[in-house]
């Protein structure tokens, strides 16, 4: 008797098997499939990734050789191209390049190519800061201290990594143009600043010396002649 319930059991569990694959057999084929889509599609894409990163690496590479060779107006037009079409990091290198190969030839281009770089919101922060540095100091070799002032200033106040080096080249830029009062101000900034490398103290150190001297060796301002007497009333 005890066999007959058990293959009764048995039956019913085979029923109730056969029903739920019945009703989730679709669910379990279409998650199986989305999982292999998935697979191939994250698959294509990354060694497709990988392709265009190659591609990218031998373009840049070959542009490089260009600018180590000389050929600055071939490379310039090369890193350009390879910025157009290239993924972001090869593209914002390529800019940077591009813009370096300018300033040997055109330094107002230069200083546009990195003004735009450096407020793209694409760029990474650190790059921008790097894009306003570079154009500040072609600004400087230029003789234009208002618009280096312009590019550096931002650099100077923030708490980046690259303020003691802006500051250095405004404190550079002021000795250079006798300021002595604004080139004692930013070295005594660096100087003063225990967070500032030990390097560029020492610079900062040196440039002091330089301003004292120079300070001492200025001419000191005319003396006013006496005023000549007034001439006496007629009588």
């Amino acid at each position: 008797m005890s066999d007959i319930f058990h293959e009764v059991d048995e039956d019913v569990r085979r029923d109730k098997a056969a029903n739920l694959w019945k009703r989730y057999q679709t669910p379990v084929f279409v998650g199986a499939f989305l999982v292999v889509v998935a697979t191939g599609v994250y698959s294509f894409f990354e060694t497709n990734r990988l392709k265009t990163a190659e591609a990218a690496n031998l373009r840049y590479d070959a542009a490089a050789a260009l600018a180590t060779d000389g050929k600055d107006a071939e490379a310039v037009a090369a890193f350009e191209a390879l910025a157009k079409d290239s993924p972001r990091g090869y593209a914002t290198l390529a800019r940077m390049r591009a813009a370096e190969g300018l300033a040997k030839t055109d330094k107002a281009k230069a200083v546009a190519a990195f003004d735009a770089i450096a407020e793209d919101k694409g760029v990474d922060r650190l790059t921008q800061q790097v894009a306003k540095l570079r154009a500040g100091v072609l600004l400087l070799e230029q003789g234009d201290r208002q618009k280096m002032a312009d590019r550096l200033g931002e650099l100077v106040t923030a708490n980046g990594p690259l303020r003691y080096t802006a500051q250095e080249l405004i404190g550079l830029d002021a000795l250079q143009d006798s300021d002595f009062d604004e080139a004692e101000r930013v070295f005594k900034l660096i100087l003063n600043d225990q967070e500032a490398p030990h390097a560029m103290r020492q610079r900062a150190g040196a440039y002091k010396a330089l301003l004292d001297a120079a300070r001492g060796s200025a001419p000191p301002p005319a003396a006013k002649e006496p005023a000549a007497p007034a001439p006496a009333p007629a009588k």
